[in-house]
């Protein structure tokens, strides 16, 4: 290997793949090795199944550019992209080298259902500035990633997404050190539902050794809250015709085709009025197997996991709630269902146990709360106090982690609240709400630690370029020492772990500062869990 190679090649356990030398949006060179498959393609009879080892190749692999996406509708167009074949990792390495690195590896969000691990998207130009591994996972998304029956004969329990990831963190650990990673630092790290994904890598007895610490961005769950029967609506919404025979439905969504098994948007006017919207996502597997991921409720598995002997880091953005609001300004009919609707505002898990009364007394009882009016009496004015609400239910999956994590943790949990109001580098405020909404909402912060699409440089005397620096030197500290308070933070401010005392987080804008973060709104969502039996953690 000699510095300055351009198209450097790697001995991995599979076969030699080839990688290429990039310039980042600052000019830092990194190598980036795009595509390395880490799985055999889940194609014809093993889609929904869970993914099979590789077999090695020959001669050199080019792996120079990014590969396929998952197959998916996008966001963005609403077109069907990307392929089934999408089992690839991603590697972008600053030297090849030297003293071995420690390794970030990154799960995309995207609501279980779309989302792209590659440099196209997320590309990782401002780790390249630190010594670090970076890789993305490639996984299966919406009903490819996340079908499950209950019938063992078809060995398909589940999680196969949650697998693939497994599989790809297995071939991670095995070819660390080939790229100058250390398999013994290895930090995983996911936003959104990628998010959740980590929080249940977390809970899941499968993973141990895979990995030594997390951070978790924007994507909590206690509760899996899969919805019953997704697989027979899809099939009957696709044209089946026989009963809900597992066996049965099964053949027929292996002879579906594949684009329209990923677009098929199966709710009902009522279930979406009601704010339902995601049908295939991870899943308490039915029965046990040897890759079982998720064999109880994440909030079980959490008070005993191994995972509570590793340090965390988790956190959101000050105002998450803004993606629940998204045309309210611009679309009457959004105030309108949420005015004859009042169930739509409840927390998930609360919309899946309770019965239809209750969740609308719930759902009066928070409006009421947080904007002192309902029905009718909903208008523009408490676009704030309506945001504000969504923010809290957000931020009480949060908590409720936390709240776990202190009972039966042995290792630091750190938060943060990301609370930049950038009036242009805020892309998805922007995206989805125009440059008059300020605030930081959902995705916001992505932008202060990858390069978008969206992304353009930025004059380095500005607050958003220093911001950047700065989160991008915690968050590989922490990969590196299991320690986030880097060099460059250290002397700004003492970012200490939570303890049962008090709720402290890093808040992070223009200043770095340890405040203590009271909701003291969430006494009401707390009330509404004790109602239902549901125990906090």
């Amino acid at each position: 290997m000699h510095s300055g190679e351009t198209s450097p090649v790697v001995q991995t356990t599979h076969g030699k793949v080839q990688g290429t030398l990039l310039k980042g949006i600052y000019d830092d060179e990194f190598y980036a090795f795009d595509g390395i498959p880490y799985a055999v393609p889940p194609l014809g009879t093993l889609r929904f199944k869970e993914p099979h080892d590789l077999k090695p190749w020959s001669g050199i692999k080019d792996c120079s550019q990014p590969l396929n996406k998952c197959l998916q509708v996008s966001s963005l167009t609403d077109l069907v992209e990307g392929s089934e074949d999408c089992l690839y990792l991603n590697i972008s390495v600053k030297k090849l080298i030297g003293d071995p690195m420690p390794i970030m590896v990154y799960i995309h969000g995207g609501a279980f259902k779309g989302g792209d691990s590659s440099r196209r998207a997320w590309s990782p130009d401002y780790f390249m500035k630190e010594n670090v591994v970076y890789i993305s996972i490639g996984h299966r998304l919406g009903p490819l990633g996340f079908l499950s029956f209950k019938d063992p004969s078809l060995e398909i329990p589940g999680n196969a997404g949650l697998k693939d990831i497994i599989l790809g963190l297995k071939w991670i650990k095995a070819n660390a050190a080939n790229f100058n990673g250390d398999p013994d630092r290895i930090t995983i790290f996911g936003h959104s539902s990628g998010s959740s994904l980590v929080q249940l890598l977390l809970a899941s007895p499968q993973t141990e050794g895979l990995f030594h610490k997390a951070i978790l961005m924007a994507g909590f769950s206690m509760e899996l809250d899969r919805l019953p029967n997704m697989e027979y609506r899809l099939a009957k919404h696709l044209g089946y015709e026989g009963e809900n025979i597992d066996s049965q439905v099964l053949e027929y969504l292996l002879k579906a085709d594949p684009h329209l098994l990923v677009s098929s948007n199966f709710f009902t006017p009522l279930e979406k009025n009601h704010g339902i919207s995601m049908a295939f996502r991870p899943c308490k597997e039915g029965y046990s197997t040897p890759n079982a991921v998720l064999l109880a409720e994440p909030i079980e598995l959490h008070r005993n996991t191994w995972s509570n002997r590793i340090p965390i880091i988790l956190g959101a953005n000050t105002n998450e709630g803004l993606m629940n609001v998204v045309d309210l300004k611009t679309d009457p009919k959004v105030l309108l269902t949420l005015q004859e609707y009042p169930e739509r505002v409840i927390p998930s898990h609360l919309k899946n146990i309770c019965d239809p009364i209750q969740k609308r007394e719930m759902g009066v009882k928070m409006l009421e709360y947080f904007c002192q009016a309902h029905g009718d009496q909903l208008n523009l004015d408490h676009f704030d106090a309506i945001t504000d609400m969504f923010t809290h239910n957000f931020f009480h999956n949060l908590y409720r982690l936390i709240q776990s994590r202190l009972a039966y943790g042995q290792a630091p949990t750190y938060f943060y609240r990301f609370d930049f109001d950038s009036p242009d580098f805020n892309f998805y405020r922007i995206r989805y709400h125009g440059t008059e909404q300020r605030g930081v909402g959902h995705v916001d912060e992505l932008g202060y630690i990858f390069v978008l699409p969206a992304t353009f440089r930025l004059d380095k005397s500005r607050p958003e370029f220093i911001t950047i620096l700065r989160m991008v030197s915690m968050l590989v500290h922490f990969a590196a020492t299991s320690d986030p308070n880097s060099p460059l933070t250290k002397p700004l401010v003492d970012w200490k772990p939570v303890t049962s005392e008090s709720l402290m987080a890093l808040n992070i804008n223009e200043e770095l500062k340890f405040i203590p973060h009271d909701m003291p709104k969430l006494m009401l969502h707390d009330q509404f869990l004790k109602q239902s039996g549901v125990p906090l953690f």
